[in-house]
């Protein structure tokens, strides 16, 4: 009898056992899983941020590299309408797309670069009046053809 009594007893031991073993390794597979979960998520987080980080330093690389070239255009421009402005009025002669008279050694790093100096008579009809026209086109690094120009009125100083 006393074998009938503590087989109960006994089997209530084995199963809550069993069962804290198969809860244990439920748990502890599902525990395993999430943390998986949570480092694939982890990772495509920070991959997604690195890409971003490296679009925007390739930007700003493409930017900088445009506003080096627009740096060089502006001086050369600036340097021609100097180098005419220190000519005699005299040598100003009305002339459309002749080539720059100062060298920009700084020019050479642009590509595909085509000069133009525009020199006429103011369009009102000023006597001792000259409208200068400076302008560089070029392509740049992405292939894009670019303008700039600068315009100036030059006066015959001598003249009064």
């Amino acid at each position: 009898m006393n074998t009938v009594a503590s087989s109960p007893h006994r089997n209530r031991r084995f199963y809550r056992k069993r069962l804290t073993a198969s809860l244990r390794t439920k748990v502890g597979a599902s525990r395993l899983g999430f943390s998986l979960i949570e480092l694939i998520g982890a990772l495509a987080i920070v991959t997604i941020g690195l890409f971003g980080a490296f679009q925007m330093f390739h930007y700003s690389l493409q930017k900088t590299d445009f506003l080096r070239e627009l740096a060089i255009v502006q001086q050369t421009l600036q340097n021609e309408i100097e180098s005419l402005r220190a000519l005699p009025y005299a040598e100003l002669v009305n002339t459309d797309g002749r080539y720059f008279v100062s060298r920009t050694p700084a020019l050479d790093e642009l590509v595909n670069v085509t000069s133009r100096v525009s020199i006429r008579d103011y369009p009102d009809g000023t006597p001792g009046l000259k409208e200068v026209i400076v302008s560089l086109e070029w392509a740049s690094r992405d292939g894009r053809m670019i303008e700039k120009q600068l315009t100036t009125l030059i006066a015959d100083k001598g003249r009064r």
